[in-house]
């Protein structure tokens, strides 16, 4: 039997390995399906190992799974790929070498501990009563990737998935190298928006022979971002969010339209709704008044996710034995809101999806998630393969 000890001392022997793994993804952030130097690193990775794997048709996910020297069940871990349409602005010397693209959310993070999770998931085969599954995922920013490994059969014959989360989205009352392994609701549900305004275009000259798309539009902003202030209790779990607006070309000419972005969040689905509704009633209120109209485009991109009590709790026991109760929070003050497309594994089968905090502000790392200066503090993240090869061995142990 792998006691914990050992456990932990397999880990920091490979340390380097996996700081260097992740600069090295950090160096190539690709967008959406389409990851191919991503997934050549992976592959290449997989293949020096001698894992088996397959490349997915649609996309560049790849499935590789270790075979445990005894049978039974079989568990997966998912690693997202995918980066984001920021341009970088951290100083790191492995920063983004593509322009206007970065990995701000940790999912170079979670490709490097999955992989280091593979190579002594290999040493350890002989404690494994079972199969352990390797999901790498495209598309989780676009809530494509995991509707399209389902479909692939990624997730056919395994009982239960796992995914960690590395960065800030557990809140700031962790310090680097906790964990946040709840039960329940561990995210929010998202509905994307889109308001297009139309006016009547005219020169700047003559405001008042136009019907300006854009004042109108910073009305509609500043309304709707009232909402969930005035409308809903305090403690309700709902953020709404204006993230671009978009009218106008130079300083001559009063636009004929704008366009408002943003995003509305919930655990509660019919919160979700609630709030779509109002930004419609606002809409129509304001363009009204103005004699303007309005198009209104919702996206319902995805649903919060639940982490199976029962499940969440092995994990945070089996985390817990080797970093201690301490290490794992079971509990927030504050409710999760960020949202990921794990909900569609989530659905299927009893999952969990678990935090491990990053940010570390006594050494600058303090920007949080989807911030073109994020960072993590890369001397934690071996905790992540740890947390990995814990649940790995106790979800598929003799008893």
């Amino acid at each position: 039997m792998l006691d914990n000890l050992s456990l932990l001392n397999e880990v920091r022997a490979i340390e380097s390995e996996l700081i260097s793994i992740r600069r090295t993804l950090h160096k190539i952030p690709e967008l959406g399906d389409k990851l191919p130097k991503t997934k050549a690193v992976v592959c290449a990775y997989l293949k020096t190992l001698g894992i088996p794997y397959r490349e997915m048709d649609d996309g560049d996910g790849v499935i590789a799974e270790i075979v445990g020297k005894r049978s039974g069940k079989t568990i997966a871990f998912r690693a997202d790929m995918d980066g984001l349409k920021i341009e970088e602005e951290t100083a790191v010397p492995f920063r983004s070498e593509i322009p206007g693209q970065m990995h701000a959310c940790a999912h170079d993070v979670h490709t490097a501990i999955l992989l280091l999770t593979a190579k002594l998931l290999l040493r350890f085969k002989e404690n494994l009563f079972g199969r352990v599954r390797l999901l790498f995922q495209t598309g989780e920013e676009s809530s494509t990737g995991a509707k399209q490994m389902i479909a692939c059969g990624a997730i056919d014959g395994v009982s239960n998935v796992f995914a960690i989360h590395a960065g800030s989205l557990a809140g700031d009352t962790l310090s680097a190298g906790e964990f946040a392994i709840l039960g329940g609701y561990v995210s929010a549900g998202k509905t994307k928006f889109s308001i297009t305004v139309k006016g009547k275009g005219t020169h700047s000259a003559f405001p008042e022979k136009g019907n300006s798309s854009l004042l109108i539009a910073a009305k509609i902003v500043l309304a709707i971002n009232e909402i969930t202030k005035n409308e809903l209790p305090l403690d309700t779990a709902a953020v709404l969010a204006t993230t671009a607006i978009h009218g106008g070309a130079d300083q001559n000419t009063i636009p004929e339209k704008t366009t408002i972005l943003g995003s509305i969040r919930a655990q509660d689905p019919a919160i979700r709704e609630f709030l779509a509704n109002r930004v419609d009633e606002i809409c129509k209120a304001i363009t009204k008044e103005a004699k303007a109209t309005y198009t209104l485009d919702l996206i319902r991109s995805s649903q919060s996710i639940w982490n199976d009590e029962k499940t969440a709790s092995a994990v945070a026991d089996a985390v817990s034995k080797v970093f201690g109760l301490d290490c794992v929070k079971r509990n927030l003050p504050k409710p999760l809101m960020a949202s990921d497309d794990f909900v569609f594994f989530a659905k299927a089968l009893p999952s969990v999806y678990f935090m491990l905090h990053t940010n570390n502000p006594d050494k600058g790392i303090d920007a949080a998630n989807h911030n073109p200066r994020f960072d993590v503090d890369e001397s934690v993240l071996y905790k992540g393969v740890v947390a990995y090869l814990a649940i790995a061995l106790h979800f598929l142990s003799e008893t």
